[in-house]
């Protein structure tokens, strides 16, 4: 900002320096044509009736002068005292410093910042068109992306992530919350049923349970099973238990292979049933569908569930970073393929085009009407700022230049009405 500020003072200076020479330029002559009046006026005094032709040069010569420093009075008198003699109605821009910038302010506000003129230019500019043309190029749609990537990141940084988790907690609790879980599983249920996957699973389930009660070192974990379930503590009844557990277990095992190799054994079957019951239930019946809810809920407001949900904000703003500042980040090639669609909708779109422009002058007349009070001020205010001196020099340098061809003119013209006067009055 400091290097940008200096580099906009050494333009101003610089620009200041060339239009103060060439005001003086103008000056000088403007000066040079009084003096070669006043030497022409001498000569041709001194020459007085030894031609009449040196009677009509003292004539314009003296015109000229005259002409000449009363335009030079009157240009100087708008910037300061003529000779530093403060005449009344000199200085007349210094003076008035404090209307002339209210004026200024007035008129600004009244005749250029206004509602239908601003809206007017904004429709002959078309600048939804001209942005469609804009974002359409590679390289430009390059650089928003990449603005916008740098944005984010800065969003990303500055944001409370702690306020991120407990809002993000409470919105994903919020949608879970909404959802059917019963009904959700009876229809999963169903569609199980419906592709036979229940019989699908049940196949290997049997293949692994025949594998595992045909290996006789697990009996021994069958028996002590066994006595666990009947809660058997009687030495002599465990010993019957355990001897007898083998024929239990192999007759578990041969009804395993039967059902395994029967596809139309009545088991398979009766869990077909008993899934479409629990199906059913999940789906309709109001006490299994209030306990699903109920334990929903439990879940829900359950600490280690609300941690893990918080936890989404961390890991979505560090797999954000990570990918912003990568070297080929997926989400900058997102934004700039975006912004460059949104270029191409703009370029082919009139409907789209015209909404837009639409928008922009509406918004624009808005704020017109909102701040064109402030544009007078401001400008007003700017003004104060400045010295009588300051104001009046920087006048004079914009504008200076020209009114010397004001002084140039009135010599010339002033000698010119001179010479004519001087022939009229010889011709009476």
């Amino acid at each position: 900002m400091t290097h940008d500020s200096n580099l906009v003072g050494q333009l101003d200076a610089a620009e200041d320096t060339y239009k103060r020479s060439r005001l003086r330029t103008m000056q000088r002559v403007a000066l040079g044509l009084l003096l070669a009046a006043a030497v022409l006026f001498a000569i041709a005094r001194s020459q007085h009736g030894q031609h009449p032709a040196w009677a009509y040069l003292e004539a314009f010569a003296e015109a000229a002068m005259i002409g000449a420093i009363a335009d030079w009075f009157a240009v100087v008198a708008l910037f300061r005292h003529p000779l530093g003699i403060p005449l009344w109605h000199t200085a007349i821009i210094p003076n008035n410093k404090a209307s002339i910038g209210a004026n200024l302010g007035s008129f600004v506000e009244n005749h250029f910042v206004t509602e239908e003129g601003v809206a007017e230019r904004i429709r002959q500019a078309d600048l939804a068109g001209r942005a469609g043309a804009w974002l359409c190029d590679p390289l430009n749609a390059a650089q928003v992306s990449q603005a916008l990537a740098g944005v984010l990141v800065q969003v990303l940084d500055k944001v409370d992530d702690e306020k991120m988790r407990t809002r993000i907690a409470d919105l994903a609790s919020a949608e879970l919350g909404k959802l059917d879980l019963s009904g959700m599983a009876g229809g999963f249920l169903d569609t199980m049923i419906g592709k036979g996957a229940p019989q699908a699973l049940l196949d290997p389930l049997l293949e692994k349970l025949i594998t595992w009660l045909g290996d006789d070192a697990n009996h021994e974990t069958v028996g002590e099973f066994m006595l666990r379930c009947f809660a058997i503590e009687n030495a002599m009844v465990k010993s019957m238990v355990i001897g007898y557990a083998p024929k239990v277990i192999g007759s578990l095992r041969e009804q395993a292979i039967d059902v395994r190799m029967n596809r139309e054994h009545p088991l398979r079957g009766r869990i077909d049933s008993w899934l479409a019951d629990s199906a059913l239930r999940l789906k309709a019946d109001p006490e299994w569908k209030e306990s699903v809810a109920r334990y929903q809920a439990d879940a829900l407001r359950s600490a280690e569930l609300q941690a893990t949900l918080g936890a989404i904000w961390d890991t979505l703003r560090q797999r954000v970073k990570a990918d912003l500042q990568g070297a080929d980040p997926v989400i900058a090639a997102t934004m700039r393929h975006i912004v460059q669609e949104c270029g191409r909708v703009l370029g082919a779109d009139p409907a789209v085009r015209s909404w837009l422009n639409s928008a922009i002058e509406t918004g624009s007349a808005a704020l017109v009407q909102r701040y064109r009070g402030d544009v007078g001020k401001f400008i007003e205010q700017q003004l104060a700022k400045w010295s009588k001196e300051e104001m009046s020099t920087r006048i004079e340098l914009a504008i200076g230049r020209d009114l010397q061809f004001i002084r140039i003119n009135g010599t010339l013209v002033g000698g010119l009405v001179g010479l004519l006067i001087h022939a009229v009055a010889g011709a009476v």
